[in-house]
């Protein structure tokens, strides 16, 4: 995967000129750096700041269904190393055994991921979770463990060899929280077309970039536009 993101960096620089991207330069790089570690430090003010909350959400977890109150799934993050992404579990216990059951519900086009307004493996409190993205709160403990940073491509789970040779630059950072996808497209269902943003974002990395991300991510949660 090293090898791939490596020639895909050395292609896109011949093409730069045709693309009017800037791709990630020395400067860039520094940013880079000086994101994570501010990312670090601000999410771990967070986690502090609402762990009470964290213990209430996980505590209603425990009375609403049967089964653990974090969920955690395999995805590949930064250079395709694969990790586990902790979420608050949103579905009766034994879920992903029951997805192919229930696959013509599937409203991302491509197939490569699973996502639908009605699922019936979601439950009643983990319909609010979601709506609200509550559930994914517990991925603040993925970005102190340094597997993710706030404002990123998001970890998806599809496995590595299904992405096209144009989308292995999103892998070049640390995936997030938010992403572009996220901030904006929430109701698109095109697989391809949330590829192409995390490039975009790979491509123009800065930190007003992002700033606006998590000031139209934020505002988005607050509305619950979106979330599913």
């Amino acid at each position: 995967m090293n090898d791939l993101l490596r020639n895909t960096t050395i292609r896109r620089k011949s093409q730069k000129e045709k693309n009017n991207f800037p791709l990630i330069a020395p400067k860039s790089s520094r940013y880079i750096s000086f994101k994570y570690a501010l990312e670090y430090v601000v999410a771990l003010i967070i986690t502090i700041t609402i762990s009470p909350f964290l213990l209430l959400v996980g505590f209603l977890i425990k009375l609403d269904s049967k089964g653990d109150i974090l969920f955690k799934h395999k995805r590949y993050g930064i250079s395709g190393i694969p990790f586990y992404v902790y979420k608050f579990r949103t579905m009766v216990n034994g879920a992903h055994d029951l997805q192919s059951e229930y696959s013509y519900l599937n409203e991302m086009k491509g197939g490569k991921l699973f996502k639908s307004d009605d699922d019936p493996r979601v439950t009643k409190l983990g319909k609010f979770l979601r709506k609200t993205s509550i559930d994914e709160l517990p991925q603040l403990f993925n970005i102190l463990k340094g597997e993710m940073t706030i404002i990123g491509p998001r970890p998806i789970s599809t496995p590595l060899d299904e992405y096209d040779e144009e989308d292995y630059p999103r892998f070049m950072v640390k995936s997030g929280l938010g992403c572009i996808w996220q901030a904006y497209f929430r109701k698109e269902t095109d697989f391809k077309s949330w590829m192409k943003t995390d490039v975009q974002y790979v491509e123009n990395i800065s930190f007003k970039l992002d700033l606006k991300l998590f000031i139209a991510i934020a505002k988005s949660v607050v509305l619950r536009k979106g979330a599913r």
